[in-house]
């Protein structure tokens, strides 16, 4: 059985850690974490897609120097778990273009975080600036 997950479900089901995520070892920069069964999202639009048991992503790609600032783990790890995901199959981008698929697949990321990792003004605040760096910085990552 595939979990579904969508914006209205997403809370309910992480905190009832339904979601399962596990620190991957050794830690790579490429691998932080590796996704313990299959998901299907539907996303913001109601595009549907299935992140496969097994995915490793690296979560929020902010420099180790800050990790005390901007972890690469915490309240919005669904959000670069998905992220990360759109970015390595380069959703879309066959469809609409390089600049239009990132630009989606941030702005998934930036509506999750919202949805998930809404505690306070703080919380906002980092979501956007975390959204900010995978617009200003996410290219270079996007294209490899």
């Amino acid at each position: 059985m595939i979990l579904e997950v969508t914006i209205h479900n997403v809370e309910s089901l992480l905190k009832l850690g339904e979601i399962k995520i596990a620190l991957v070892y050794p830690i790579t920069k490429e691998s932080h974490f590796k996704l313990l069964h299959d998901i299907k999202i539907i996303l913001s639009d109601k595009r549907e897609l299935i992140i496969p048991a097994g995915f490793t992503f690296n979560g929020s790609s902010s420099p180790r120097g800050i990790w005390w600032l901007f972890p690469s783990y915490g309240d919005f790890a669904f959000a670069a778990t998905l992220h990360d995901y759109l970015y390595g199959i380069k959703f879309l981008r066959s469809q609409v273009g390089t600049y239009i698929a990132q630009k989606y697949a941030d702005d998934e990321m930036l509506i999750w975080s919202n949805i998930i990792n809404r505690k306070n003004r703080l919380k906002l605040i980092d979501n956007y600036l975390r959204y900010k760096a995978v617009r200003w910085f996410g290219k270079k990552q996007y294209l490899d």
